[in-house]
């Protein structure tokens, strides 16, 4: 595999061990994306984390967007307050 082919797996990759975990729902993060302008629609997202069809690196970046500001949000809702925290 050429690096941009490796680059698009790993992303593949990432993005549905996401959604394996259940840390996001594919709805909510195609949602997000598509706010972000990206113009695949959620069938083609589907069917890029099956490996199926292929995504421009600028609609793969936008989805791994997504997806990360979604883990961040969850992982800022599981912190523990310290005792200075309102």
């Amino acid at each position: 595999m050429s690096e941009p082919e490796d680059r698009a797996e790993l992303q593949r990759r990432a993005l549905a061990a996401a959604l394996a975990r259940k840390a996001v729902t594919l709805s909510s993060v195609w949602l997000r994306y598509f706010s972000l302008g990206g113009e695949a629609d959620e069938l083609e997202v589907e069917g890029w984390l099956q490996g199926l069809v292929q995504l421009p690196a600028m609609q793969r970046d936008m989805l791994a967007q997504a997806v990360n500001e979604r883990l961040d949000e969850l992982a800022e809702a599981l912190r523990v307050p310290s005792s200075r925290e309102p």
